[in-house]
C-alpha cells in the first residue's frame, strides 16, 4: 500500500488548453500519449467515454464491466477508475468541467441520470443508435481540432446533443416510473456527495428536502428498492474502500477521517455493510496485486 491515487485535472493532459473548460481526444491516442492512464485514477471533471472498438474490463468505484464495442461510459468528479483494454480498441474521450455547462445550462450537467454512478448504472449500452452517435463523436472532434471561430460555443452545442440523446437512451430503462421521483433521488445523492463525511442522520437529508424521513424512504425503496440509509452507508463504504485501496493510512487514521470517533465502530461498520472487515479488504487487495 504504498502508493495514492492520482487526481486529474484537464490541464494534466497533453495538449491541453490553459483556460479551456473542456477536452477531447480519441482514446487510442490518450493511451498511448498519457502513460499510466489505465491505472487508478479520478479527476475533477465529468468524463463521457465511447467505445467504438475492443475489449477488456473498465472498474469504476470497485465494480469492473466488460467493455464492447458501441459502449458509453459516464464518470463524476471523485470517481476512482481504471481499465484493462485490447490493443485494437478505438474510441473518444470527452471532459467537461462542470462551469462549461453551466453558463448556458445551468445545472442540467448534475441531473443527468447516468451522473449519479452510485446508484445509477455508469454504462449506456447502444444497440439501435450506433451511427448516430458515432456521427455526434466525430463532428465533435472535428469541430474540437479545427479551432473555428466561435468553436466553445459549437462544441458546447454538440455535447448538448450528445448528452440530451443519451439521456433519452438511458431513461428508457424507466419507462412508466414518475420523473419526479427520480429528481428526488437525484437531490438525495447529490446532498449525500456534498455531506456524507459529517451528516449520518437520514432525518437531516429530509429536513433539507422538505419531506419527513418516512416519505424519503419510500422514494428510495420504489424507485432504487432500497432504504433512505442504505443509499448514505453505501457512499459511506465507497469512501472508505477509497481510501483503504489508494493510500497508507491506518485504519484507525481511515476511521477518524470518515468522521468516526471509535475505530471499533468504524470496523464494525463497514463488515457490516461491507461483508469483510477494513483490514481484509485490504488484504484481498494486496492478494490480488
Amino acid at each position: 500500500m504504498s502508493f495514492s491515487v492520482p487526481v486529474y485535472k484537464i490541464q494534466s493532459f497533453p495538449r491541453h488548453e490553459p483556460d479551456a473548460l473542456f477536452y477531447m481526444t480519441r482514446l487510442e491516442k490518450l493511451v498511448e500519449e498519457f502513460k499510466g492512464i489505465d491505472k487508478p485514477h479520478s479527476h475533477t471533471f465529468y468524463l463521457v467515454m465511447w467505445l467504438m472498438q475492443g475489449s477488456g474490463t473498465h472498474t469504476i468505484d470497485f465494480r469492473t464491466y466488460s467493455i464492447a464495442p458501441y459502449q458509453l461510459y459516464f464518470l463524476t468528479p471523485g470517481q476512482v477508475h481504471s481499465w484493462e483494454l485490447s490493443p485494437d480498441s478505438r474510441g473518444y474521450n470527452l471532459f467537461i468541467d462542470a462551469n462549461f455547462f453551466r453558463g448556458r445550462f445551468g445545472n442540467r450537467l448534475q441531473q443527468y441520470p447516468f451522473f449519479h454512478s452510485h446508484q445509477h448504472q455508469p454504462l449506456l449500452e447502444v444497440t439501435d443508435q450506433q451511427n448516430l452517435f458515432s456521427d455526434l463523436f466525430t463532428y465533435a472532434y472535428d469541430e474540437y481540432e479545427q479551432r473555428r471561430p466561435n468553436r466553445a460555443d459549437v462544441f458546447l452545442s454538440f455535447v448538448h446533443i450528445l448528452l440530451e440523446t443519451a439521456n433519452r437512451l438511458y431513461n428508457q430503462q424507466w419507462v412508466g416510473s414518475d420523473t419526479h421521483l427520480y429528481d428526488r433521488i437525484r437531490q438525495y445523492e447529490e446532498l449525500i456527495e456534498n455531506q456524507f463525511l459529517t451528516v449520518r442522520e437520514v432525518s437531516t437529508y429530509a429536513e433539507q428536502m422538505n419531506l419527513t424521513p418516512n416519505h424519503l424512504n419510500h422514494i428510495c425503496k420504489k424507485v432504487l428498492g432500497k432504504t433512505a440509509s442504505q443509499l448514505l452507508h453505501e457512499r459511506i463504504v465507497i469512501e472508505a474502500q477509497r481510501l483503504l485501496t489508494h493510500t497508507t493510512q491506518s485504519i484507525k487514521e481511515i476511521g477518524f477521517q470518515m468522521g468516526f470517533d471509535d475505530p471499533s465502530y468504524f470496523v464494525r461498520f463497514f463488515k457490516k455493510h461491507a461483508g469483510q472487515t477494513p483490514a481484509d479488504f485490504r488484504q484481498a487487495l494486496v492478494r490480488h496485486r
